[in-house]
């Protein structure tokens, strides 16, 4: 596999995790009630919508640039995926608070 095939590869990756965090958004946000316990997830539901649009933005940024600075980017770690996890981690108990 080239480089640029493995880059392809962490793109695509991305995507998948994007798409996710995005249907436990949906899912969160269809399940909120007005019931008393549940006066705080709004807000929590905007926090993650914000950071969800950040790690997007980051995702973008790394397609703009060069094979060089993503080949970089690689190296460095998990890169956004370590924080995508933790907010899909949010966000699954977040939906699993409102569906119960």
């Amino acid at each position: 596999m080239t480089q640029n095939q493995r880059i392809e590869q962490k793109f695509d990756f991305y995507e998948s995790h994007l798409k996710h965090i995005d249907e436990l958004l949906e899912r969160s946000s269809k399940g909120v009630t007005n019931s008393p316990e549940h006066a705080d997830i709004p807000a929590q539901i905007t926090t993650l919508k914000n950071e969800r649009d950040q790690y997007a933005k980051h995702i973008d940024t790394l397609k703009q640039g060069s094979i060089a600075d993503m080949q970089e980017k690689m190296i460095e770690g998990a890169g956004p995926m370590g924080v995508w996890d933790a907010l899909a981690q949010q966000l699954e108990k977040l939906v699993e608070r409102i569906e119960r």
